[in-house]
Order: structure tokens, then sequence, then C-alpha cells
């Protein structure tokens, strides 16, 4: 009876978002061309439709606020528009300028705290960590018990190229590192492995400078804004180009830690492999931190491509320990995007299949090697146009679910309720939200 309830749910809102989207157009639009200049507009639209079994925070929820409790079966939509302006002034100087709109409605925005939206969904539009900034642009446009819209300028960043050097000042965004699902190094914007709007990684406040010491080496230094109250992240990198080997040393502060990162990339036919890790400082503690790494290996062929990696997580939780605490008040480096995940140890796998038709299919998992819990994202991809792609897939998590909470000892509160207790969360997968979902992407 539940498999059929979900059925029905989740075809329902596959049939609203493809008839939403049916109306969309692509274009791009030249705004001037000189002998020596230019300037465009292109414009991108995500569309997000889906279904979410809550599954045991439903329950908790209900248990904590029964008035306010969550459904079980909740349907969600979202939306991510943008407007990419590019200016070319010249040889030596590029501006670009994206305006970002974001919708979204859910029933879980007027949630209670203990599923609170942004720490309940494990994937969907904007789960990865926004950049804290000095100067916040973004403007609520419209905020309801349960859709909000907003509007934000998510770069603004001038390009100055001087040969020997480049410059990058103002709002962009900043990719290190050479791992696809656990990133080490990347350190300034880091996408969520599990971030469905992949298409432009946040922009972060930052000076940059790129010095090219030779065809094959070169000097990257950036110092980023983190937000009010927190110290300048300085950073600087020394990278290698090789034939079939890559490779970088990095260092530099970020918040309360310094870091000592280094990376290598080795292509072999079809085949690369890489490596990555980092060193932490405390310097609250005066101490190491453990250490994070990641290895891996990707195959790349004509209409296919496949990943497999190892994780270490230094931040997370030790083998054995509840995941209670971290899962319902997450640590800093959590809501900061340090990482993503609670635990130690991890692998991943990811696949993709492109037909010459159009349609693509592929997915992954990554499991939680100590709980044990896994989570798989299987996705069917179809290009109806060249600038038109809509793709169907989900996430479902595999494991022990939250203990829940009973009354202690059967004593009431002044309320009278029963006293409640810390839950317990024995797995990462197994305490999330399965979600399945239809995406449309169409560029303008």
């Amino acid at each position: 009876m539940r498999r059929g309830k979900k059925a029905a749910l989740f075809l329902a809102a596959l049939a609203t978002g493809w008839l939403g989207s049916m109306a969309t157009a692509t274009a791009q639009f030249e705004l001037w061309q000189t002998e020596d200049t230019f300037a465009e507009l292109n414009a991108n639209l995500q569309i997000l439709t889906a279904y979410l079994d809550m599954g045991d925070l439903a329950r908790l929820s209900a248990m904590t606020d029964e008035e306010a409790a969550i459904p079980q079966d909740v349907g969600m939509g979202g939306a991510v528009g943008r407007l990419e302006w590019h200016f070319d002034l010249g040889r030596r100087v590029d501006v670009d300028v994206h305006n970002r709109f974001f919708w979204q409605t859910s029933p879980l925005l007027a949630a209670p705290d203990v599923v609170d939206e942004e720490d309940a969904l494990l994937t969907g539009f904007d789960v990865s960590a926004g950049a804290d900034r000095r100067v916040d642009t973004e403007l609520t446009l419209v905020d309801g018990d349960t859709t909000r819209l907003t509007h934000d300028l998510d770069r603004l960043v001038v390009s100055m190229y001087f040969g020997a050097a480049d410059v990058y000042l103002g709002r962009q965004a900043i990719r290190w590192g050479v791992s696809d699902l656990f990133g080490v190094s990347d350190r300034f914007a880091p996408l969520s492995p599990f971030e469905l709007d992949t298409l432009q990684r946040r922009g972060i406040d930052a000076a940059r400078v790129i010095t090219h010491l030779s065809p094959s080496l070169e000097l990257d230094f950036v110092a980023a804004d983190r937000g009010e109250g927190e110290p300048i992240a300085l950073a600087g990198r020394l990278e290698y180009f090789g034939t079939d080997v890559d490779a970088y040393i990095a260092t530099g502060r970020f918040w309360n830690r310094l870091s000592a990162m280094s990376g290598i990339s080795y292509l072999t036919g079809n085949w690369k492999f890489f490596g990555e890790g980092e060193a932490l400082w405390n310097l609250d503690d005066d101490e190491f931190d453990r250490p994070r790494a990641t290895v891996g290996a990707q195959r790349v062929g004509m209409n296919h491509q496949i990943g497999l990696e190892y994780h270490f997580n230094g931040f997370g939780v030790a083998p054995g320990d509840d995941y209670a605490l971290a899962f319902f008040q997450p640590p800093p480096e959590v809501e900061r995007g340090e990482t993503y995940f609670l635990g130690r140890h991890y692998a991943g796998a990811t696949g993709m299949y492109m037909s010459d038709a159009g349609w693509g299919a592929g997915g992954g998992a990554i499991a939680n090697l100590t709980d044990p819990s896994v989570v798989v994202f299987p996705m069917l991809e179809y290009e109806i146009e060249e600038q038109f792609t809509v793709a169907a897939g989900a996430y479902i998590g595999f494991g022990r679910g939250i203990d829940l909470p009973e009354p202690e000892n059967g004593q009431a509160d002044q309320n009278g309720q029963g006293q409640m207790i810390l839950p317990s969360v024995p797995t990462e997968f197994g305490a999330t939200p399965d979600m399945y979902f239809l995406q449309m992407t169409a560029f303008f």
C-alpha cells in the first residue's frame, strides 16, 4: 500500500513538472560587438519537482510538536534561474555578472526545528553550504510559510590578464583539487556531492592572482572573505601540469586551522588515478587535527564515464559513536561545507552512459563504511533538444533508521506530555529522507 501511494505521488509530481516545462524556449543574446569588445547574455533555468519520504523524521517531529508535525509524504518544488552577463572589454579585461533567482516551495520551510529544512534534506537545490559574505546582496522577494523566492548577485568579478599573471577581483567561484565526490582541497566554494544545481558554484568575495611561472607551472594566491567576524582565508598553491602527471602543493589558513595540502593525478590511456590529502593544525587547541585524504580512479570513454573513490574524513564522528548530536546540530565543519559527511570512512562509485540518441543512464552510490549505511542515486536523462534536458532520479538511503525516543518511565512534563530524550542515530544514510525527483534544465 505504501509503495503504491509513493508511486502515485511521484507520477503526479513528474506530470506537473513536465507540463510546467513544455513552454520553455532556448535562445542566446548578443548585446553588442565591436572590433575589440563584445557583450553577451546567457541564461539557464533548472526546475525541480520532487517527492520525499520523510521516514523517521516525520514521526520524530510528531513526538516533538504534534500540531506542527510534518507529513510522512512531502511534495516539494524548486527552481534556479540565472542571468549570466559577460563583458569582454578588450584583450586584458573581462567582467562577469550573474543574477541568481532561487524559488522553493515545501512544507519543510515551516517545519519545527527538529527537522530544519536545511539540515534534513540530503539532496536538492541549494544544499551546498553558501558562502558567508560581509557584503550580503541576497534579497528576499517572497517569504511565505511554505514558499520562498530570493535574488542574489552571485557573480561580480573583474578579470585582468597581464601575460605573466591573471588577476581576478570580486565575487567569483574557485575550485581546487582533483577529487569529484570527496574533495579535500576544494576549500572556497565546495559543491555538495548531493547538490542538483551543478551548473555554477556559489560565488565568494575574493582576490585571486595566478602567476604563470612556465608553460607547465603556475602559482595561485587567493584571499577570500569568510563573513563578519571570521578571519580572511589566505591560501597559496603551486601546481604542475605535465603530459601524464599533474600535481600540486598548497597551504593556507581556513577559519581556525592552518592547512597543508598536496595532490597528484596520473593519466594512462582512458584511466586517471588520483589522490590528495590535507594535514591540519588547530589554532585554538595548538595541536594537529585528524587529516583528510581521498584516493580514486576514473575512466572516461567516448560515451561513458565511471569513477571510484575512497575517503578518510578526519572531521567525522569516531567509529562506534552515535550520530545524534552531529545530525541534529551539525558541527561547524559541516555548516561551512568543509565536509558534507558525518563519519570517518567512505567509499563512492559513479557512472554514466550517454547514447547517440540523446538518452543516458547512470548514477552512483556512497557508502559509510563504519555504520554501515549507503545512499544510492540512480538517474535517467534525455536531451530533448540541444539546449533542453530532462532527468529523473532518486536518492535512497539504506541503513538502520533513527531510534525514536520514548517517554521516560511514563513521566509527564508540565504540559502533560512525556519527557523526551535524545533520539539515537546509529547510521548516517539510514536517517535521511528518500527523494524521487524530476529535473529539467534549459539554456537560453
